[in-house]
């Protein structure tokens, strides 16, 4: 199995998923995803709320309440959905507006789960 198909596996399998990426801490996509007619910048918005996941984590480590698990930005156009896969990477999940969010959480849940395996193959 490899990382472009997880990402894409994801966006097929999703409820209206628009886009998913699994990008570096540093900014830099591993493997993404855009599905056909969307108009999704995944790599811009993984780099962006990559910033924002990393701040959020320190955060999180300095009033010591656990790691960062999962983030999830809603927006008007775009719900954006991350989860960490280890401390250098995370993955990325665009949906439109009319996805069921809890579906898209647990799929996003599992293929974490084949990136994390992958990663350590």
């Amino acid at each position: 199995m490899s990382f472009q198909s997880i990402v894409k596996d994801l966006v097929e399998t999703g409820n209206n998923g628009l886009a998913s990426a699994i990008m570096g801490f540093d900014g830099l996509p591993l493997a993404k995803h855009v599905a056909q007619g969307a108009e999704c910048d995944v790599e811009t918005i993984g780099v962006e709320y990559g910033k924002a996941l990393d701040e959020i984590k320190s955060a999180s480590a300095i009033l010591k309440l656990g790691e960062v698990e999962e983030v999830v930005v809603r927006t008007l156009g775009v719900d954006v959905l991350m989860r960490v896969i280890n401390p250098e990477y995370f993955l990325a999940f665009a949906i439109g507006q009319k996805a069921n969010v809890g579906k898209a959480r647990f799929l996003l849940r599992k293929a974490v789960s084949r990136a994390r395996n992958e990663l350590q193959a």
